[in-house]
């Protein structure tokens, strides 16, 4: 009998797994690399503006420094859901299975449940990298906690910024003249804004705003233009509005995610928006980043250590008695942003609230 929890037949059943619809892995994170150790390097540079300069023929060239880069070394956060098959399992029938001679032998049925376990784990790894991305575009750092870890990696982000009672969003403060200064500083670092993704309160009120809806309405001047229209995973274009020397386009992004701090009455997490209500984040749509995935090692059922330099590593073991097989996948996934001045996030747009 083939068997179906072979590390070899998981990983392919992974690699024609199609990922659930991510927006701000796919779009900004969309490239991977995989490194044969747990830690991961990356190079940063930082290019200056430079005019080539004026001198006299008779002095010849003039030199111009290089631009230096910076090396940063991480540890990859480990990542690995499980699941585990007994006879009780086989003895249940699956979902939508006829009650009394369905004609599944276990062995079908372990079959099917081994094909579930890989789909099931896959997701929720895919759901952790999506958090992750988003935590990295909305902090400029990435918090790891979980069980035996409790770490932070800093990327050195700043363009952040918490807003004061005079700088918040309100129905009468000039959003547009505010986004207009960002844009501009943005500019000079060489990246040219031009997304707005907002959280749900800062989306309802900028469109409460009665500055930029007076806009809105000149017919001499398109300033912008507001049309919601849903489009994958919950993202939603909302239009698109201009400010002085940059057009942005509007997108709220409607998805939430088990919030590991708060439990409701029966223990389990409550869901919390992935973007918070109040954070809106500036940036360039052509803003790419990479996907860093450190090394799999791990003992195989021969005693041996194996390294396996994949994004996603299946494994498979067993107990005798009592009586279990266990699955999992494991990852060590790493979003890492290109350029740390190619986006800007502004928190508590509205109360302050971080």
């Amino acid at each position: 009998m083939k068997d179906y929890y072979e590390p070899k037949l998981l990983l392919g059943v992974i690699k024609k797994t199609l990922p659930l619809r991510t927006f701000f892995k796919t779009r900004f994170f969309n490239s991977s690399v995989t490194f044969p150790t747990e830690k991961v390097s990356f190079e940063y540079q930082e290019g200056k503006r430079r005019l080539a300069p004026y001198t006299s023929p008779r002095i010849g060239s003039e030199m111009i420094e290089r631009d230096e880069y910076d090396v940063r070394n991480y540890t990859t956060p480990f990542i690995s859901p499980s699941r585990v098959i007994t006879n009780d399992t086989l003895a249940q029938k699956l979902l939508g299975e006829a009650t009394w001679n369905s004609g599944m032998s276990p062995e079908d049925r372990a079959a099917r449940i081994a094909a579930q376990d890989i789909l099931d784990l896959q997701d929720t790894i895919y759901r952790r990298e999506e958090y992750m991305c988003a935590r990295v575009k909305q902090d400029g750092k990435l918090t790891i906690k979980g069980r035996g870890v409790n770490e932070t990696v800093d990327y050195g982000f700043e363009n952040i910024a918490v807003l004061d009672a005079a700088d918040r969003w309100t129905p009468t403060f000039d959003v547009i003249g505010q986004l207009k200064t960002i844009a501009s500083e943005m500019r000079k670092d060489g990246i040219n804004p031009d997304m707005l993704i907002l959280g749900s309160s800062a989306a309802d009120m900028l469109l409460k705003n009665e500055r930029f809806l007076k806009l809105l309405d000149n017919r001499r001047v398109e300033i912008g233009e507001i049309r919601p229209s849903e489009l994958e995973s919950g993202v939603a274009y909302l239009g698109r509005m201009a400010v002085p020397g940059t057009v942005f386009d509007l997108y709220t992004y409607e998805e939430w995610v088990p919030d590991e701090t708060t439990l409701d009455a029966n223990g389990q997490p409550t869901l919390k928006p992935i973007v918070d209500p109040e954070t809106v984040i500036i940036q360039s749509s052509r803003e790419r980043n990479t996907m860093l995935y450190g090394a799999i090692t791990y003992v195989d059922r021969n005693g041996n250590y194996v390294t396996q330099m994949e994004e996603y590593v299946p494994r498979r073991w067993w107990t005798e008695n009592p009586s279990q097989k266990f699955v999992s996948i494991s990852s060590r996934p790493l979003p890492m942003p290109h350029d740390l001045k190619s986006w800007y996030v502004l928190k508590g747009v509205i109360t302050g609230a971080a």
